[in-house]
């Protein structure tokens, strides 16, 4: 037996010999990304990462620090304050790491959780104090974690900074309006695609506020499978910060028969909607969403949405700022830090000038994002929850609750 199976394993490896890995299907994905990686091709790495991702954790250590600009974790990038000095928010920040690593990894035992959770709560100190400008929110500690996992505390904390400021700077805001905008921007993608499933979600009640972990976590909070959440993050590095959004409505799309088959009710619908089947196909679903960002541009989705994000918004600012064309060295990165980024932190927030979509159901965009800006002033309870409070997984009961929701709930989307 044990024969049988060394001459198997010679003829395979004389099989991997006959072929170079280009030639080899086995390997050949595999020899794109070392091939693209060696010759520094940035842009074909951001389409492997959207079109297949990047096959498994091994090459993710290599590839997503190329992607962040970060491959050394010895150098440090330019910051905006000292690590001496602490943050606001820290205090916050320790209540939300006791909560970490309840899904993943598994078996962990409850040595390595307390372990886990200091390292946690060290790479979001360090990234609050080097840019205290920015502000922490429930959520930016499920994508540390999984940063975490996959490179340990002192490369995490390196990878962080650029996650923090080129792709999650709008959920970092003194307030939600930046993310709010975004999150009204999906109704749009919805009823573009989908008419029915649009006016059955619409007629409901319900707002988009269902998605609003899968944006701000990157879906880290809601999918227990790391393979899943790696493949995610692959798609989430490799794009504009607006594909949160266009992930999200390809997962409503997806379920379109599930949810038409619901009661038109909005505790219904919206209790349905907030949670991510553990089943999910990820891959068909970043594949959706590549379509759609495709189909439907950055700033045309803005103008149909008749919803202008802001100038200095990630969404807008993420070619200018993060291209490889701009940052080809530390250099250059600690030069966009410091010339560009930081100053912006502190900048008035204004929207972009838009031409405007004429199509008239636009005025849902609108009706919808002004009662979401409504609840962002009024109820601060809610931002309070959803920024740095005690679980998401809260948010429909105080939408039920609150004064505004009702008005909602009588009068009409």
């Amino acid at each position: 037996m044990k024969r049988k199976q060394r001459k198997q394993r010679r003829q395979k490896k004389n099989v991997y010999r006959e072929k170079p890995a280009q030639e080899n299907e086995e390997f050949k994905d595999t020899f794109i990304i070392n091939q693209a990686l060696r010759n520094g091709d940035y842009n074909l790495l951001r389409e492997i990462g959207r079109e297949t991702g990047f096959l498994n954790d091994a090459i993710r250590r290599r590839v997503w620090p190329f992607l962040l600009h970060c491959e050394d974790a010895e150098v440090q990038n330019v910051m905006e304050g000292t690590l001496e000095v602490p943050h606001k928010d820290e205090e916050q920040v320790k209540l939300d790491v006791v909560r970490s690593f309840n899904s993943f990894p598994k078996n962990l035992s409850p040595e390595d959780k307390v372990k886990l959770e200091g390292q946690l709560n060290r790479v979001i100190t360090h990234v609050l104090r080097a840019y205290p400008s920015l502000h922490y929110y429930q959520g930016f500690h499920d994508i540390c974690s999984v940063i975490i996992l996959m490179f340990g505390e002192k490369f995490a904390c390196k990878l962080m900074e650029p996650i923090a400021l080129f792709y999650k700077r709008d959920e970092m805001c003194t307030t939600m309006e930046p993310v709010l905008k975004q999150l009204t921007i999906l109704d749009t993608l919805i009823r573009l695609e989908d008419a029915e499933l649009f006016e059955f979600i619409t007629e409901a009640g319900v707002l988009p506020y269902y998605c609003l972990s899968w944006v701000i976590t990157w879906c880290s909070h809601d999918l227990n499978n790391l393979e899943k959440i790696a493949r995610v993050f692959d798609l989430f590095l490799c794009s504009n910060p607006l594909m949160t959004i266009y992930f999200s409505a390809a997962v409503v799309l997806s379920r379109r028969e599930e949810i038409l088959g619901l009661e038109c009710e909005m505790s219904t619908v919206h209790s349905f909607l907030t949670k991510l089947p553990p089943d999910l196909d990820v891959d068909s679903i970043c594949q959706k969403a590549v379509e759609l960002e495709e189909k439907y541009g950055i700033y045309d989705i803005q103008c149909k949405s008749s919803v202008a994000l802001d100038q200095t918004s990630t969404v807008n600012r993420f070619e200018k700022d993060w291209s490889k064309k701009r940052i080809e060295s530390q250099e250059d990165l600690n030069c966009v830090l410091g010339e560009i980024m930081i100053p912006m932190l502190t900048q008035p927030r204004e929207p972009i000038q838009l031409v405007l979509d004429s199509d008239i159901q636009n005025q849902h965009s609108n009706s919808v994002l002004q009662k979401l800006k409504q609840l962002d002033k009024k109820d601060v309870a809610l931002y309070t929850l959803v920024t740095i409070g005690a679980g998401i997984g809260l948010i429909a009961m105080l939408m039920s609750n609150t004064d505004l929701m009702r008005e909602w709930l009588m009068t009409g989307v």
